[in-house]
């Protein structure tokens, strides 16, 4: 399914909106926290709210990152060469997204 640049370019503006409401959403849950101490940082991820916002922080940069590479990757390269650097930037994308999920839940549980 092809998604029209204008819903693409949509898309990535609520993306740029949500993360920068999330980052400081974080910045000011964590204001207090002193994350040079492991213990702390990691007291203040559990809070499952938190980790909640880390993962839609995450995952909103993760859908602007796609986009906007797609994006290059479609006027920059042509045929063989594209489809292989589209696999590999999607392959990307996928592992990062599930070291997130599992670190996260590891954390938390």
């Amino acid at each position: 399914m092809n998604i029209s640049y204008k819903i693409k370019w949509i898309i990535q503006k609520i993306s740029v909106i949500l993360f920068l409401f999330l980052a400081l959403s974080l910045v000011f849950l964590g204001k207090n926290v002193d994350f040079y101490n492991y213990q702390s940082a990691l007291n203040f991820v559990k809070i499952k709210s938190n980790a909640l916002i880390i993962f839609l922080l995450i995952s909103t940069i993760i859908i602007h990152f796609n986009i906007g590479v797609s994006s290059i990757i479609d006027d920059y390269f042509h045929d063989g060469i594209k489809k292989i650097i589209l696999i590999l930037k999607n392959f990307l994308l996928v592992v990062l997204i599930t070291i997130t999920i599992l670190s996260l839940y590891l954390i938390i549980r």
